[in-house]
């Protein structure tokens, strides 16, 4: 098969498994952390089957990183699909620097693919910086620089709350770190511990932060005819 077939398969694969997910991507991140998590409890406690623990202990990790790169890519596409052009389009070019030639366009077009699919499907978010690289080019600041020192609570709490700290990006790095080891080379020895769990929650906690502040970026900067038509 050739990589021109390949890529289109693969895109066209990317836009059914996109269709099949809630829309709110923070939604189905959720649900696999607490998943993720749920199974590295089990994992300390011992409660699960000897015969299986190293497939959990490696599926809790390397689901978690799937999941952070499943809400950044969702996430993105709900800035194309919600934001004004004006406010991304100035930014596609050094997000999707490629160029096709003819007969990679007409069978692009052929199965009428969109170009902001191509964008997103050449994103790839198991790297803290480049997930920082890309979406702080919709935040003044930046997205790290916005969401370290940002002060979460429940609605209602009158707590403190939790704040994001660079303790919890180091956490961060360690379970990417972790993914890439177990996928390209892995030891065959038990490694899940009480901070593997503590890596995972700050995870959720990272990218919970990059919600709030990306969910906000979202409205401020929404398309005007989308807007109107809501209102409509």
């Amino acid at each position: 098969m050739s990589r021109k077939s390949v890529k289109v398969s693969q895109l066209l694969q990317a836009r059914a498994n996109r269709e099949t997910r809630l829309g709110t991507p923070l939604v189905n991140f959720v649900k696999t952390i607490v998943q993720c998590a749920s199974a590295g409890e089990l994992m300390l406690s011992g409660a699960i089957d000897p015969k299986i623990a190293t497939l959990v202990e490696r599926s809790a990790v390397i689901s978690t990183v799937t999941a952070v790169e499943v809400y950044y890519r969702d996430t993105l596409n709900l800035i194309f699909r919600n934001c004004d052009p004006a406010f991304f389009e100035p930014h596609l070019k050094q997000l999707f620097p490629e160029k096709f030639d003819i007969s990679e366009l007409i069978e692009i077009y052929r199965h009428r693919i969109h170009p902001l699919e191509l964008i997103l499907s050449a994103q790839s978010f198991q790297n803290l910086d480049r997930i920082d690289q890309v979406f702080s080019r919709f935040l003044s600041g930046g997205l790290l620089g916005n969401i370290v020192g940002l002060s979460i609570r429940r609605k209602g709490d009158p707590g403190e709350g939790a704040t994001l700290t660079q303790d919890d990006l180091a956490a961060v790095k360690c379970i990417f770190a972790l993914r890439h080891e177990l996928v390209h080379d892995p030891a065959l020895h038990s490694f899940f511990i009480e901070k593997t769990l503590n890596d995972i929650w700050s995870t959720g906690a990272m990218v919970l932060s990059s919600d709030i502040m990306l969910m906000k970026v979202i409205k401020d900067n929404r398309d005007p005819e989308l807007s109107s038509l809501s209102d409509a």
